[in-house]
């Protein structure tokens, strides 16, 4: 038999519909991240958000838009009792991605420190320093620096819009980051800023033009509010990188490895239907192969980008 998953499904991340509707953004109908319009078309609705496209530029997006402060409230519990505290624990999986993901991008990097933002417990701070790199990272989590800290990684608890860097980046990562900000463009116009001339930004997002994404529509485990704010494809990134003076030198897939059973408790928690039918075929699968690291394509573009 396989174990249950350690989470609940769903988690805390999904409020009730009656909740989010009392919890609404003020500016309802603020302007398109990308383009600035304001006029969007309904997609399809789900855990109490509708997901809309905006009629100018195809950026797909949440109505209503969470609040900072209600974000910020789900990721520091989730840290501590939810999927992230989830995602932290299985230090192998993300170690194993985090090393492939530096080992992709590092050739195209300038020599210079880098700087992860996001950095969570610290996998791929770990994995540029095994690499012989500067790196160091900033992290809104308390639970999560201080797991960083834990490992001799530097790592330091502050907003992007609070940090105030000492010196310019060869290279600055923000993977699983862009589609949670609320508008991308501050955070973006910073980190261009914070970058060396000819240095490199490299993000992942997740990509909703993917194979999965078209098979598997509203149920994609990628369309997961209220935390995935914005939904990208490759034009509209490219678009937006290119607005902050970000040429992209790079873009394609970006497999995560991972085992099966990991898989099968992420789907648990973010698309129970398809875990019902993937289970099936765990309990056929032998402990040994449930458990080999897999490169596994998800959805996600890796995007780099130069300064």
């Amino acid at each position: 038999m396989l174990p249950r998953p350690e989470i609940p499904v769903h988690d805390n991340l999904f409020e009730s519909e009656e909740s989010i509707r009392a919890r609404r953004r003020p500016d309802e109908q603020s302007p398109c991240a990308l383009c600035g319009g304001r006029s969007f078309t309904l997609l399809f609705h789900k855990q109490g958000y509708d997901f809309t496209r905006c009629t100018d530029c195809s950026l797909v997006r949440l109505d209503p838009l969470p609040t900072p402060e209600l974000l910020a409230e789900i990721y520091e519990r989730s840290y501590r009792e939810g999927l992230y505290a989830m995602f932290a624990k299985a230090d192998d999986v993300r170690s194993a991605t985090a090393r492939a993901r530096v080992a992709a991008i590092a050739p195209q990097v300038p020599a210079g420190p880098w700087l992860d933002v996001g950095c969570s417990t610290g996998a791929l701070l770990q994995a540029a320093v095994d690499r012989g790199l500067d790196a160091e990272g900033i992290e809104l989590s308390a639970v999560a620096v201080a797991a960083a800290r834990e490992r001799g990684l530097r790592a330091t608890r502050v907003a992007a819009d609070d940090f105030l860097p000492e010196r310019r980046y060869a290279c600055i990562t923000a993977f699983d980051l862009v589609e949670h900000l609320i508008d991308p463009n501050p955070f973006l116009a910073r980190v261009r800023d914070w970058l060396a001339p000819g240095g490199r930004l490299a993000i992942t997002v997740p990509d909703i033009r993917s194979a999965q994404a078209r098979v598997m529509g509203r149920h994609w485990y990628y369309y997961a509010p209220p935390v995935h704010v914005n939904y990208f494809d490759r034009d509209t990134i490219v678009r937006l990188l290119a607005h902050h003076g970000l040429a992209t030198v790079r873009i394609g897939g970006a497999p995560k490895v991972m085992t099966i059973d990991y898989v099968l408790q992420s789907l648990a928690a973010f698309n129970p239907l398809l875990h019902r039918g993937a289970r099936v075929l765990g309990t056929v699968t032998p402990a040994s192969l449930r458990r080999r690291p897999l490169r596994i394509p998800v959805g996600e573009l890796l995007v780099l980008a130069s300064a």
